[in-house]
């Protein structure tokens, strides 16, 4: 999927969050099922971007895919319509009957789409769990706690074994690899 496409999920989620409260006439009526189909089919012809798409369909062809009258969608078309959800018309041929219905996004929807393009850019990524980084030198905390180690791991200077003798006596009992006479 493209950068900056929003899915289809989430555009019918918030459409019909949308619908029901600028619309209330829509909230349990069966135009949001032709809503829902449009905005499907809006989706898959633009690929993804739904507020630029324009689809052809006769109302007979969508009366038969949603169980529904043609007059009965004709009627909800309307009202769609009104509501700024939809734009539709339907060309008059040479025949002087009407042709198949040229749909496009309404303002409400295009409101909707651009409400959720908005609200996008503000979500920061999640960081894992897992520290992806490799550090190949220490950080800031480990050097001194490497030096420090480092240092413990050294033997006393031979001056400082002259000093103490005592230590130096524990340091050769465990072999001459630990002392450095010099």
């Amino acid at each position: 999927m493209p950068q900056g496409v929003l899915t289809l999920d989430t555009i019918q989620s918030a459409t019909f969050f949308f619908a029901g409260k600028w619309t209330p006439g829509l909230k349990g009526n069966q135009a949001r099922d032709i809503l829902r189909f449009l905005l499907c089919r809006f989706y898959d012809d633009s690929r993804g971007r739904v507020g630029v798409a324009q689809i052809t369909l006769a109302q007979t062809t969508l009366a038969r895919k949603l169980g529904l009258s043609r007059q009965w969608i004709g009627i909800l078309l309307d009202r769609l319509q009104e509501a700024g959800w939809l734009e539709c018309y339907a060309p008059r041929l040479a025949t002087g009957m009407h042709g198949s219905t040229i749909f496009r996004a309404g303002r409400q929807l295009k409101r909707v789409l651009i409400a959720l393009a908005k609200g996008r850019g503000r979500k920061t990524p999640k960081k894992s769990a897992a520290n992806h980084g490799w550090r190949f030198s220490p950080t800031n905390v480990e050097k001194p706690q490497f030096l420090f180690h480092h240092r413990e791991q050294q033997l006393p200077s031979a001056e400082i074994l002259a000093r103490m003798p005592l230590l130096r006596h524990w340091l050769e009992r465990g072999g001459d690899a630990n002392v450095s006479t010099s």
